[in-house]
């Protein structure tokens, strides 16, 4: 099969992206004629329309508007291959997108280290809950929460320790532990606003699940953290995230019931991303930080003993 030029192609996505000829050959310095040509090649050799031409706009067929969506991230592609191939002003940046928790109790802490070994590259963090596209957005990395299940993106599992609940001294005070599970949920639950993860815990150690639905909602699990230092109720957090709180004393484990989660954090980005010397200084780092270690046997529902 012979593909089309590559020149009636960006005639092409420039037009029906812009829905004019004339601001399309304004982008590609080029005459309004010679993207009209260009596009006139591509329709012939695709035999099929993919404008609908009038006098006072550009409308694209459904064929053209399905064949706009089926190339356009092939020249993102292009453009992002291209940029992170060219030599980047000074500093060079590595561009990762996760979630305010991930970035605050995980990343923020370890990064001072990244930034001693490579002073040269500047690390920009953007905090959301939403699922980014990297290439449209000019995202080198992004940190997903999840099973997996990315198949256009290289993956990497970067986080998946034990989830522990954890309370306040003050909540339980005077006691510092409990005996049963079934005690905790005499207190108020904290969830993030995904709310899967006391579920998880409760049918791990044989409580109903429909248990631990009752408890305010935060955003992230910096709320959740929060206000289980301020004695608001009883938290369900990564080992790895209140390694520090529990060490200083603020936070404590009644229960010495962790849980195994099948959700983990993962490292994604599109392969095109390691054509640039600072992002692969970046994964590479990211990926050989030092992970819990998880110091007690399993058994098959997860559970710690």
């Amino acid at each position: 099969m012979k593909l089309p030029p590559l020149n009636a192609l960006r005639c092409f996505e420039a037009a029906a992206r812009l829905l004019s000829l004339k601001l399309a050959a304004s982008e590609l310095c080029v005459t309004p004629s010679a993207v009209s040509q260009q596009i006139a090649r591509l329709e012939e050799a695709l035999n099929t329309p993919l404008f609908i031409r009038t006098p006072r706009q550009l409308q694209l067929t459904a064929v053209g508007a399905i064949y706009l969506r089926a190339i356009q991230p092939a020249f993102l592609q292009i453009a992002a291959a291209t940029q992170r191939l060219q030599v980047p002003p000074e500093p060079e940046k590595v561009a990762i997108s996760c979630t305010s928790g991930f970035a605050i109790q995980w990343l923020l802490p370890r990064l001072a280290d990244f930034e001693r070994r490579y002073p040269q590259i500047e690390i920009q963090i953007g905090t959301t809950n939403r699922r980014v596209d990297l290439l449209s957005e000019g995202i080198d990395f992004a940190v997903r929460h999840g099973v997996g299940g990315w198949p256009e993106l290289q993956a990497y599992r970067l986080l998946d320790d034990d989830l522990m609940p954890v309370c306040s001294p003050q909540l339980i005070a005077p006691r510092r532990t409990l005996t049963e599970a079934s005690e905790l949920l005499c207190f108020p639950l904290l969830h993030d606003e995904h709310r899967e993860d006391w579920a998880l815990w409760c049918e791990a150690v044989g409580l109903e699940a429909h248990s631990a639905r009752r408890g305010p909602v935060f955003i992230d699990c910096n709320g959740v953290m929060e206000a289980a230092f301020a004695g608001m109720g009883m938290a369900l957090l990564r080992r790895s995230f209140i390694e520090a709180a529990l060490a200083q004393g603020r936070l404590i484990d009644p229960l010495a019931q962790p849980i195994a989660c099948p959700l983990a954090y993962h490292l994604v980005y599109h392969e095109t991303a390691l054509l640039a010397p600072a992002n692969r200084c970046f994964r590479d780092w990211l990926l050989n930080q030092p992970r819990p270690l998880l110091s007690r046997a399993r058994n098959e529902w997860g559970t710690v003993r």
